[in-house]
């Protein structure tokens, strides 16, 4: 199998139920002919020039491994729906086992408890003591060469 990323854009103007009946479609066409390893929504954004004469979309990007079938029935899908704004697909690696990609989970925030802000803290007051000496110093030096 292959490992593949698509993103496409939604049109604004299609309703939260047509999307997801969209997302739902692929989801299922993905896991009938491959293995779907991440879908990632990143929500309505703007574009940086009209298509279709709109001026922003969703944007979502799809993670999965299958074969090149699955590609060309995907890209099918998104040519005859007039929803989907426009779409690339990326081939990332060639024969690879679905099984050894994992899907990164982001760490969890730590507490602010455990974060070591009180170092940070102290660190940067040194630094400002440090160059308020270094400002004296040179103050001292240039009053003494105007007195000579």
């Amino acid at each position: 199998m292959n490992h593949y990323e698509t993103i496409f854009i939604v049109g604004p103007d299609t309703p939260e139920t047509d999307q997801d009946s969209i997302f739902e479609k692929l989801k299922s066409m993905i896991s009938e002919a491959g293995k779907l390893i991440m879908f990632d929504d990143w929500g309505t954004r703007k574009f940086a020039y009209e298509i279709r004469k709109k001026k922003q979309g969703r944007f979502v990007r799809l993670d999965y491994c299958g074969e090149g079938v699955l590609v060309d029935e995907i890209e099918r899908l998104f040519r005859l729906d007039y929803r989907i704004l426009k779409f690339m697909t990326v081939l990332l690696a060639k024969d690879v086992d679905p099984e050894s990609l994992v899907v990164v989970e982001d760490e969890p925030e730590a507490t602010p408890e455990a974060k070591p802000e009180t170092k940070e803290t102290e660190d940067t007051s040194s630094t400002e003591e440090a160059s308020d000496e270094a400002v004296e110093t040179e103050t001292t030096e240039t009053e003494s060469a105007t007195e000579e």
